[in-house]
């Protein structure tokens, strides 16, 4: 027994390379056909009530009929050995596999948990050749291929799911772009007409505009993200100041949210806060920081950002009377 599994996590470890869907199938065929020393080998996955051959060594293409071997194999949820000679009708047929010289066939289904995934089918030239100690290989390779089979797959639905949510994404937000872009320029015509910012009328238009930025840059991040995942995402790389950036930010969200109070610390003293980055991205993230102390923490106490210069490195703090961050969750904060 120690042999047979030994032999058999060599082939196992295989599988556990990073592989395509197609690049498993293969595998898997020929790992079978090297463990028993076999001729030809196949594998068939079942769809609903639908049959389809992902790989075959054989030269020649074999047409599944609906209640066939690999049927009556996954019924049975039990190997089932043929000889080719002995049982009625079947090189009538298969004529091809008398041509080929096949003698026997032995056909592995695979199931994961009771769900039916398909059948492994091994090719031999000796009527006699699969005996007990091949079988119990076979049996317990399929546990593996299975196993990989099942992995891929839910690989693959996780890839094509992401593929689909990403160009929603990337439809949605180009869409809202247009009416935005209609909507802003309506606020801005009417904030151009106001003479009296006292009146309701004036606050309200300037939550209106200030709210339209914002949907403006939800919908800018969403392009933002679209990229990063792509890849195409570009910086423009420039010298810029940290504590200007701040105080724009503070500027901007005082628009959103005038009943907050907004503290800056800076600290750096005679220290520079020049550095060399992409002021927009800079902007952006210290913007969501900052928005997000706002949100998460009680109206009535302040959001304080502060900046300093530490031993050559910029550190920008943004401080709130929120609950915070569970500490199990701090981990995955860079996974979003």
């Amino acid at each position: 027994m120690d042999n047979i599994l030994e032999t058999i996590n060599k082939s196992g470890l295989r599988l556990l390379e990073p592989l395509t869907l197609s690049e498993t199938y293969e595998i898997i065929v020929k790992e079978a056909i090297r463990l028993v020393d076999a001729a030809y080998g196949s594998l068939t996955l079942i769809s609903g009530d639908k049959f389809s051959q992902v790989y075959s060594t054989l030269p020649i293409t074999v047409k599944r009929r609906k209640k066939g071997f690999t049927y009556k194999a996954l019924k049975s949820r039990k190997i089932l050995i043929v000889n080719t000679e002995k049982t009625d009708g079947f090189l009538k047929l298969y004529p091809d596999y008398q041509n080929l010289g096949i003698k026997s066939v032995v056909l592995i289904p695979l199931f994961y948990k009771k769900e039916a995934i398909g059948v492994l089918a091994i090719n031999s030239f000796r009527s006699e050749h699969f005996n007990k100690r091949e079988l119990d290989i076979l049996q317990l390779f399929g546990s593996f291929a299975t196993l990989a089979i099942r992995k891929n797959q839910l690989y693959d639905e996780v890839k094509k799911a992401l593929e689909i949510r990403d160009l929603f994404i990337s439809m949605a937000a180009h869409e809202l772009r247009t009416p935005l872009t209609s909507v802003n320029g309506y606020i801005q015509l009417l904030r151009s007409k106001q003479t009296n910012s006292n009146t309701p009328e004036s606050r309200w238009i300037e939550q209106l505009y200030g709210e339209s930025l914002r949907m403006t840059s939800l919908v800018n991040e969403l392009l933002e993200i679209n990229r990063i995942r792509s890849g195409k995402l570009n910086f423009i790389l420039k010298e810029c100041h940290v504590g200007q950036l701040i105080r724009k930010i503070e500027n901007d969200l005082k628009v959103s949210y005038p009943n907050r109070k907004f503290v800056i610390e800076d600290q750096t003293g005679d220290r520079s806060d020049l550095v060399i980055g992409d002021s927009d991205k800079i902007s952006q993230a210290l913007f969501n920081l900052v928005e997000n102390a706002i949100k998460f923490s009680p109206e009535s106490t302040p959001v304080v950002m502060n900046l300093k210069n530490k031993s050559g490195n910029l550190i920008v703090q943004v401080k709130d009377k929120g609950v915070g961050i569970p500490k199990k969750d701090l981990d995955l904060m860079a996974l979003k």
